[in-house]
Order: structure tokens, then C-alpha cells, then sequence
């Protein structure tokens, strides 16, 4: 972004501009009417399409809201300590975070056609941590620059990038997320910006369930009945869902996996992940194979995977006690020494093989191999 001082002499150089206010409007000693709410450039980019759900509209609208208060009361340091982890553990991408856990299953892997336009800015989330309008020299300057048109035009200085959850109609800011907060501050209605369309899956894909896990209510969001996702923020994400057409929360069916069983899997999942996510169907094949494994089964000793054999033990066993028993039979027995020795030899390997191998033990199926 360029500095302040320099924007009025760098708008006036450039030909490729849209008209703009004359030096005298820009400056911020000049007279006028209502210096929160100076007028907007005539724009030649159409306007991003929202859907037409007034109900819809007034969630996005009060979710951008609540994101810039938050904004404002982390930024006075009110909040250290109690905002979502993930939220302050993505430096740069602490938006995105806010996304990801905000409105469940939004992605910007699967994009669609990207095109110059104008985003309103009630229905556009920025991050306003980090400056805002009274930390510009010259607020009405830098807004004529960052309010034109050419910020939509690659490869012009400050491109300002947007995403936009076109079934939502919410859209955040890929880059140029400070200037969000500043615009609305300065009474802009809109933001020019290369514009991105994203899908999101449609209200009956998604459920929303209670479930008692650890002695406290969670509220899972569910898709396409298979990939699960806790909600960090309920009370932002369910306003906006539920005017989606999202059906309101239920209780937890009885026969998917049990919350504590759930809730095991998400903490595992949740082991250096920004987003965690719980596939159900994996977890009812897991579940039913750790079941499984707990059943008791005949088995021999070379079946087990979880034992050591005692060398020492075996040496003895295996090696001096025929040795001792042959000496013994030399003795008693002079002339039939070869006779006892093979009557020996065979007894003990016989035995170690049926200690071995004969199914004479029980252990649970996990420890089989």
C-alpha cells in the first residue's frame, strides 16, 4: 500500500484512472457537508450478485458486523485469551481461519470464474486488526485510491482479491483484507476487486446436530450424512445457516456413533490441523474393528504379535535338558545311546512345535497378527 502522502500525486499521474475528485475534494482541510460519507467515484464494474433472500442478506450483513466488532475489540486487546485458537495461530491467514470455523465446508480449493467487479461491503468480511482510518494522514486521499477502480485491474499496484460464497452471497477478502474495515469506516458502499466465485453445498446437504460430549452441548455440523465438523462459534455460524435453509439442530441420532466415541476422534483429529474434520463412515469401520479385536479367539504362540520370547529360558529348555537327558541315557543305557538320543531329539522338537503352533492359548483378536 502506498503511503498516504504520496496517493493524491499518484492518482493525478495515472491516465489509465477513472475520473476522479479534483485535488481541492481530496484534501482532508477542504469544506464539506458530511466528511463520514463522501461521495464514490462513478464506477464502470458491475456489482456482484448476491442471492435474493432478504433474510439471508440481513445474516451475511449481521455476521460482517459482529467480525468488525470483534475486530475492533481484539485490536484494544479485550479479547487475549478468549477468541478461537485457530483464529490467532495463522498469522496472515487469520481471516481464512475465521471462515473455516465460522461457516463449515466453505472452501476456496474448487473455484469458479474470476472477474472484475465491485462487492458490497456489508455483505464482505476483512481483517481490521491491524490500522485503520485514524491512523491515515490522509483518509479521503487514500480512499479515492483504494475505492478505484484500477484496484480490480492486474497488475496494478494494491489488487485487491476477493471471495465470494456465491449461495451465501458472503465473501471475504483473499487480499487486501485491511482496506475492508477502512472503506466502511469512511462511508463506502463498495470495493472494486478481482472476484472469485465459490461453490457451497446446498441446505439439504447440510445438518445440524446437539450432542452431549464431556458433560457439555456441542453443535456439529453434519454433510451429505458422512463428513462432521464442530462449530468453535455457534452463536455466529447457526444464525447464518439456519437463514440458509439449513433445519434446525437436533438431537444427536442413536444410532450413528456414540458423542464420546465422536468426540475421541476429533481431538485425534485435531492434533496440528487447522481444520478438523471427522469422516463417520471411517469411523463406524474403525469402531466395529476395534470391537472386533476385543473378542477372545484360540490361537497359538505363533500368532501372537505381542510377545518376546525368553532366550535364556529357551536355551535351557531346549538345548541343556535334552543335553543332560542324553548324557543321563548314556549312562544308564551304554549300548542303546543312539536309540535314546533320537527318541529325545524327536520328543523336544515335537514339543516345541505344538508349543508353537497348536492353538492351545486364548488371546484377544487386536493382538493376533
Amino acid at each position: 500500500m502506498p503511503p498516504a502522502a504520496s496517493t493524491a500525486e499518484s492518482l493525478a499521474n495515472d491516465p489509465a484512472g477513472i475520473s476522479l475528485p479534483t485535488v481541492d475534494a481530496l484534501l482532508d482541510d477542504a469544506p464539506e457537508a458530511d466528511d463520514t460519507a463522501p461521495a464514490q467515484p462513478h464506477s464502470r464494474l458491475p456489482q456482484a450478485a448476491v442471492p435474493p433472500n432478504i433474510m439471508l442478506q440481513a445474516a451475511v450483513t449481521r455476521l460482517v458486523e459482529q467480525k468488525e466488532q470483534v475486530d475492533q475489540l481484539a485490536r484494544n486487546g479485550l479479547l487475549a485469551g478468549l477468541l478461537p485458537s485457530e483464529w490467532s495461530t495463522s498469522p496472515g491467514n487469520e481471516l481464512r481461519a475465521f471462515v473455516a470455523s465460522v461457516v463449515p465446508f466453505a472452501s476456496d480449493s474448487a473455484r469458479g470464474e474470476t472477474v472484475a467487479a465491485r462487492v458490497p461491503l456489508k455483505f464482505l468480511l476483512g481483517h481490521s486488526q491491524r490500522w485503520g482510518k485514524h491512523d491515515v494522514a490522509e483518509p479521503k486521499s487514500l480512499m479515492a485510491y483504494l475505492g478505484s477502480d484500477d484496484r480490480s485491474v492486474p497488475g496494478n499496484t494494491d489488487l485487491a482479491e476477493v471471495m465470494l460464497l456465491s449461495p451465501l452471497g458472503l465473501a471475504w477478502a483473499h487480499s487486501g483484507r485491511g482496506r475492508v474495515g477502512f472503506l466502511r469506516a469512511m462511508g463506502a458502499e463498495t470495493l472494486a476487486a478481482r472476484v472469485t466465485a465459490l461453490p457451497y453445498p446446498a441446505p439439504e446437504q447440510l445438518a445440524l446436530y446437539l450432542a452431549d460430549c464431556d458433560g457439555t452441548t456441542q453443535v456439529w455440523c453434519v454433510l451429505d450424512k458422512r463428513k462432521l465438523r464442530a462449530l468453535s462459534v455457534p452463536s455466529l455460524t447457526l444464525p447464518l445457516l439456519t437463514a440458509y435453509g439449513v433445519a434446525a439442530p437436533e438431537p444427536w441420532p442413536s444410532n450413528w456413533p456414540a458423542p464420546a466415541e465422536v468426540g475421541a476422534e476429533l481431538t485425534l483429529a485435531r492434533a496440528g490441523k487447522s481444520i478438523v474434520e471427522v469422516d463417520l463412515v471411517k469411523l463406524v469401520d474403525k469402531i466395529g474393528r476395534d470391537r472386533a479385536g476385543e473378542a477372545w479367539s484360540g490361537a497359538s504362540l505363533m500368532q501372537l504379535h505381542t510377545w518376546v520370547p525368553r532366550w535364556r529360558f529357551f536355551l535351557t529348555s531346549f538345548i541343556g535338558l535334552p543335553a543332560a537327558l542324553l548324557l543321563i541315557a548314556a549312562l544308564a543305557l551304554p549300548g542303546r545311546v543312539e536309540a535314546a538320543a533320537v527318541a529325545a531329539a524327536l520328543g523336544f522338537a515335537g514339543g516345541a512345535i505344538a508349543a508353537l503352533a497348536a492353538p492351545w492359548i486364548y488371546a484377544r483378536r487386536k493382538h493376533l497378527s
